[in-house]
């Protein structure tokens, strides 16, 4: 074979292989080359449409806590929800968390009209027995009305024995919709003591759900609570993402005292979770504490809650751990997290951090938390560092930073046009 058979039979099979490349790519099977290229042109394309991009991607080591307990968005613990929580009933407790002006929800508006009572409500009451099921189903459903329910605190007592009298589950999860449509104090502690000697997981899973609802501090103390005493791993969970879906800073006292006394690693693990999600500036202390501690198990949970922490009550605690202190891991951990929350309240401490830390390394974190960060503010700093230190790694890394600060102010100033 002479050299133009070669170079025509290389041809054929060069022009070949592309006709089967482009073949299998139109048919949705995957190519390697063609896919990391795929995914490169959509990663660049995300990244210009992204509203506020950070100024370097800097990869976790590992999830946070709430990741392991699987208590995040998408988790296993979303399998735990228990059905039939009255929806209007919990865009009341969100609105109340919100500062909603009372009568402004479909709630409020309930209990307004409770003001004149209905007459046909105790005509029927009067016919039912609690012991039978299907006169209780039967009346409950004629007091639903698309804004609530017809029944009042003094329905309390026939609804609580109804709850006492019935396995059916239908029957129960109706009882304490209804029960959360009233609300107060009297419905927490009734599904207090009803958790008290309940042994059916799914009801106890039901009333852990009404607890969430009330959102009282006896209500989210009574989660702590029952999170604490729990034998099953799954009731211990769904007390656990009630909890944080309180949004409650009231169980802060208990959760920490919790941590104080507990011996079980596993429920240092889900109060550890809580508190980074409730406590605040208490919470992130002691998440702070546990990730200084010389236990590696606490040490170990502690970093990793550092990572859930996305409050900005934290801050000043936060900041304090970034600006001094011996241990420097500790440090870039409190600075990664000030990044996350983005809060301007910690650019002075974190300045402070890049402009004159004998550590390089930990200037670098605190030049990049402050692009995170994105504000202003934190210019002047960083136009120094690019301008005038001696070591050229952090120069262009103060560049990096300028460019993305300025990049979400120019954002910021388009949205508000």
């Amino acid at each position: 074979m002479n050299w133009t058979e070669r170079t025509f039979l290389a041809l054929v099979l060069l022009v070949g292989a592309g006709v089967i490349l482009v073949t299998l790519g139109a048919l949705g099977v995957p190519v390697p080359f063609l896919a990391d290229r795929a995914n490169e042109r959509a990663d660049e394309s995300d990244g210009a449409r992204e509203d506020v991009p950070p100024p370097v991607l800097r990869p976790e080591e590992d999830e946070g806590l709430l990741a392991e307990l699987e208590g995040g968005p998408g988790g296993r613990m979303r399998g735990l929800e228990a059905p039939g929580v009255a929806p209007s009933v919990e865009r009341a407790a969100a609105a109340d968390s919100a500062g909603a002006p009372p009568g402004e929800t479909e709630a409020g508006e309930v209990a307004a009209g409770e003001k004149t009572r209905d007459p046909l409500v105790d005509q029927l009451k009067a016919k039912v027995d609690p012991k039978d099921p299907g006169q209780v189903l039967g009346f409950l459903m004629a007091m639903t009305t698309p804004k609530g329910t017809k029944l009042s605190e003094e329905d309390l007592e026939f609804l609580f024995a109804a709850l006492g009298e019935h396995e059916d589950y239908g029957v129960r999860n109706l009882l304490l919709m209804h029960l959360e449509r009233v609300g107060g104090e009297q419905v927490t502690q009734g599904v207090l003591k009803f958790l008290e000697d309940e042994k059916n997981p799914a009801a106890i899973q039901r009333a852990l759900a009404t607890l969430r609802v009330q959102n009282d501090d006896a209500a989210v103390n009574g989660l702590v609570a029952y999170m604490e005493n729990a034998k099953n791993r799954r009731l211990r969970e769904a007390a656990f993402q009630n909890l944080l879906r309180t949004r409650n800073g009231s169980a802060t006292d208990a959760l920490l005292d919790l941590l104080d006394h507990t011996q079980d690693r596993s429920l240092k693990r889900y109060a550890l979770a809580a508190a980074s999600q409730l406590g605040g500036e208490a919470g992130a202390q002691a998440v702070l504490g546990f990730a200084g501690s010389s236990d590696p198990f606490e040490r170990s949970i502690g970093m990793k809650g550092l990572k859930d922490i996305r409050s900005a009550e934290a801050v000043p605690a936060l900041t304090a751990a970034a600006s001094g202190g011996s241990d420097n891991y500790l440090r870039s951990q409190a600075m990664r997290a000030l990044g996350r929350i983005r809060d301007p309240g910690a650019i002075d401490g974190v300045s402070l951090v890049a402009a004159s830390d004998p550590n390089r390394g930990l200037r670098n974190e605190a030049i990049r938390t402050l692009g995170s960060i994105g504000y202003a503010d934190a210019l002047p700093t960083l136009r120094e560092i690019a301008g005038n230190d001696s070591s050229a790694y952090l120069r262009r890394s103060a560049e990096k930073a300028i460019v993305s600060i300025e990049r979400q102010e120019a954002r910021r100033a388009a949205r508000k046009r």
